[in-house]
């Protein structure tokens, strides 16, 4: 009881947390926004109710070799009753003549009840301990889906932040750059500086008022594909709670690329692993079609024979028969039909073995990739973050020199579409590094195992 307590609780919390967060304004933080998900997906949702079927499958496959009990009832009206033919003399007539005879009442009735039960079957027992295997398969398939979605969700999740700090930079650029026309307006209007100046600064205007409605269309089609990816309703209005610095705050350069990789636990080792097991069953489950199966049964039946309707009549006959026995079925000779099925399974349980093979070879390849990878897009990040600050430097000095009349509007901008391009590179190259972290953990979790 203790230990059903500290597994279930904390999930109701995490569930009336979620609840609680959707209710009150929709603001999620990654975890948040991944836990949403794993109760609210579509295709987890589904993915849950297959593990459900599949313990009703277990049920199912058990109560065949429970007690059975049938019963049944019937009546017949017979318009003309069969006639028979019999030796004349039976009934005193002369040799080598028949009679005709009928036999039988024009209302018949009757009734039964059966049970059977299965005494042994070996495809009964290996069935069922297929059935059981199938449940394991089915909640690591739920648990690998669980794993990509907190993969999607958090890639999903990182260009709504993404998208968010470019439009905090586009909308305080816009502001100096309006600022800056009103200033160089004024001073053309008093002959300091050429219509090219006012001309360039408007172009420029132009131009980043263009790219922040661009922006905002590509931050709402990353809010619908989030609040899809999660299974929230199209209609709702929800906001990420992670700043940028948070989510970058989390990385651990050092930890993750010096992190073991355990295959046995990786979660696509487990679904095989199981894929393995139902393999083997299933060649058992051929085998034992070799093996005889034995069944007892009993009946009872009574039987009421009227010549007028009145079957319903508590002083009428009704005679009784009552039977009990056993059936042995032995499987003796299948022209090979058996043999193959065999032959069959154990081609299949032998490529899963090659199958698992290869799968270790390709993750073990794969995790080393995607550290590579990892450790590349960590020192280009480290270089945009530099450039992006060099860039600023460069722009915010011949901002100041242009206001001094020191500096030409074609040098303005100039630095100012560099230092944009290189902001742009920056944030790309930041939604780079948490995708690839993003990759690197997800290659990294260690399944859990399942609890049939």
């Amino acid at each position: 009881m203790t230990t059903y307590k500290s597994f279930i609780l904390p999930i109701i919390a995490i569930l009336f947390s979620i609840n609680a967060i959707s209710q009150e304004g929709g603001k999620f933080t990654l975890e948040q926004a991944q836990q949403y998900a794993i109760v609210n997906n579509y295709d987890l949702i589904n993915a849950l109710t297959d593990v459900e079927i599949a313990r009703k499958r277990v049920k199912e496959n058990l109560a065949i070799g429970l007690p059975q009990i049938n019963a049944g009832a019937g009546y017949n009206y017979n318009i003309e009753l069969p006639t028979q033919l019999i030796p004349a003399e039976f009934m005193g007539g002369e040799e080598g003549e028949f009679a005709e005879v009928q036999f039988g009442t024009k209302h018949n009735a009757s009734w039964n009840a059966s049970l059977t039960q299965l005494l042994f079957s070996g495809e009964y027992i290996v069935g069922i301990m297929a059935s059981k295997a199938y449940v394991g398969l089915i909640q690591s398939n739920l648990q690998k889906s669980e794993i990509d979605i907190k993969e999607i969700v958090a890639k999903s999740y990182y260009p709504v932040i993404i998208l968010s700090e470019n439009k905090k930079v586009f909308d305080s650029t816009l502001v100096n750059l309006t600022k800056m026309l009103t200033e160089t307006e004024a001073y053309y209007e008093i002959g300091f500086v050429e219509d090219t100046d006012v001309d360039q600064l408007k172009l420029l205007i132009s131009d980043m008022e263009t790219t922040i409605t661009n922006i905002d269309n590509q931050l709402e089609i990353s809010y619908n594909t989030l609040k899809y990816i999660m299974g929230l309703d199209a209609e709702a209005e929800i906001e990420v709670a992670n700043t940028l610095e948070e989510l970058m705050g989390g990385i651990d350069r050092e930890y993750l690329l010096s992190s073991g990789f355990d295959y046995n636990q990786h979660i696509d080792h487990v679904v095989l692993m199981n894929q393995e097991k139902m393999a083997l069953l299933n060649l058992k489950l051929k085998r034992s079609e070799y093996y005889p199966n034995l069944n007892g049964f009993y009946s009872f039946q009574q039987d009421a024979q009227r010549g007028k309707f009145d079957v319903f009549n508590p002083d009428g006959a009704w005679y009784t028969s009552q039977m009990v026995g056993l059936k042995l079925n032995v499987p003796i000779f299948s022209s090979g039909n058996r043999k193959y099925k065999v032959q069959q399974a154990q081609l299949e349980l032998n490529k899963l073995k090659v199958l698992d093979n290869q799968l270790k070879q390709g993750l073990t390849l794969k995790v080393r990739t995607v550290k590579s990878e990892f450790n590349n897009a960590y020192l280009i990040y480290n270089n945009k973050q530099l450039s992006v600050g060099n860039a600023q430097k460069i722009y915010d000095k011949t901002n100041v020199k242009y206001k001094e009349g020191l500096s030409t509007s074609l040098e303005l901008a100039q630095t100012y579409n560099q230092y944009l391009t290189t902001q742009i590179e920056y944030l790309s190259a930041t939604l780079e590094l948490l995708n690839k972290k993003t990759e690197l953990e997800k290659e990294l979790t260690k399944a859990a195992q399942n609890a049939n």
